[in-house]
């Protein structure tokens, strides 16, 4: 034991123990502070109450590194690329001393391997080691290397390296630089890449988080816009015509011309809705006070509504008051109705008054057209048609931009639905 602590003493350098009484925390290092390695390599760097040594520095400096130190794997790197006093000069080994810095989170050791990296006329250049090294610092949180990987992956560096130009590297560095930092090229970046159904990194709820973020946050209108034209291309027209208004706000004058189209939907629609609620009371009415022949008469020629229809000739049936219903009225109802309870109630009671037209006036007409011409021979007119129940009322169509296939536009509704919980349309994400 005893000659193993003389040799320990050996190693920890010439003069043991005049230097052990002169350097405050070689002896915190022995018993593998971290910190107190950092502070004597440090003072072995300087000559601060010990010998300058370069090379003793370097080694104390490392030793903090392992124990976790970042700094001293940035400055043991920085003096063995240098060859500072009695360090021998290894510029390839103290860039890697700086990238171990790097990837623990040391923005000067990013900073300084990554430009030894990329330089052309570094030693230690390697344009194969800038994205490993900058993803390890992204990854760390040094923000700059968040930054820099963006700029060289995406567009090297405004073509100063395309060979570094790789999109999948460039989604990952977008994504950590606007998440992290909300980095304005960052969220860009990832908005372009992850939207666009075209591109291979194409990701619908990921293109949409980062085309939000674009709008909300950031107030591009070119991105509120398209968030607008992805809404109704799944059919959630209010968010839509919501992010037409935004975009329009933020000077896009497509957005404009857009947002006005859906203000004016949204008021015939709301027109149509109120009409129809208007005829539906009118129909319920009658048939509430026992008025069946009125209540069918407003259904088909005021409301035209198969549906409403359909309710007040069924309860004219069972109320065995077909008797009430005009003729004119029973023979739309044949014009209307193909098959089912409606028709055969119109049938048996235009059979009930004689006419001879039960079966055969609608769809079992012989030749195209008599109906009509029925119709008219008797009454002088076309017979009334049907609207259906849903608007009549045609919704702007979706900017070409957004026109994509069908199966994106379901990949988008699901980003969406999975995206928005509660903040959706029923009938978009049922």
């Amino acid at each position: 034991m005893f000659r193993f602590l003389i040799v320990l003493g050996l190693l920890w350098g010439a003069g043991a123990a005049a230097e052990a009484r002169q350097s405050q925390s070689e002896a915190g290092c022995r018993a593998n502070d971290a910190e107190a390695c950092f502070y004597t390599g440090a003072e072995y760097a300087q000559g601060m109450g010990v010998p300058e040594n370069k090379q003793r520095a370097v080694e104390f400096f490392l030793r903090a590194c392992d124990l976790g130190v970042p700094d001293g794997c940035n400055t043991a790197g920085v003096l063995v690329s240098r060859g500072d006093g009695n360090v021998a000069r290894n510029v390839i080994r103290g860039v890697e001393y700086m990238e171990r810095a790097c990837a623990m989170g040391h923005a000067d050791g990013c900073s300084n391997g990554l430009g030894h990296r990329i330089s052309r006329s570094s030693e230690a250049g390697n344009l194969n080691r800038v994205l490993p090294t900058a993803r390890a610092g992204c990854e760390a949180g040094v923000e700059n290397a968040c930054l820099w990987g963006l700029d060289w992956s995406y567009d090297g560096n405004e073509g100063e390296f395309i060979r570094l130009i790789n999109m999948d590297e460039a989604a990952w560095f977008a994504e950590q630089s606007c998440d992290r930092y909300r980095d304005i090229k960052g969220c860009d970046v990832a908005a372009r890449l992850y939207a666009n159904p075209e591109f291979p990194t194409f990701d619908a709820e990921k293109g949409m988080r980062y085309s939000l973020i674009r709008c909300d946050e950031q107030n591009s209108s070119g991105d509120c816009r398209n968030v607008a034209a992805v809404y109704v291309l799944i059919e959630e027209h209010q968010l839509g015509a919501r992010y037409y208004e935004r975009a329009c706000s933020l000077g896009h004058e497509f957005s404009c011309g857009m947002a006005q189209e859906w203000r004016t939907y949204f008021a015939e629609v709301a027109e149509y809705e109120a009409r129809q609620a208007a005829q539906a009371a009118e129909v319920n009415a009658a048939l509430s006070q026992g008025r069946y022949g009125d209540a069918v008469s407003v259904a088909i020629n005021s409301a035209r509504s198969q549906d409403l229809a359909q309710r007040a000739i069924l309860a004219a049936r069972n109320a065995g008051r077909m008797g009430d219903v005009a003729t004119n009225d029973l023979y739309a109802a044949a014009l209307w109705f193909s098959s089912g309870p409606v028709r055969q109630a119109a049938d048996a009671e235009m059979a009930a008054r004689g006419t001879g037209l039960e079966g055969t006036f609608g769809t079992g007409t012989n030749t195209a057209g008599a109906a009509d011409a029925r119709w008219r021979e008797l009454y002088g007119s076309s017979a009334p048609s049907y609207r259906s129940s849903a608007s009549s009322v045609t919704p702007p169509s979706v900017a070409s931009a957004a026109e994509i296939s069908a199966a994106t536009r379901d990949r988008y509704r699901y980003a969406h639905c999975v995206m928005s919980g509660s903040n959706t349309s029923a009938s978009v994400c049922q």
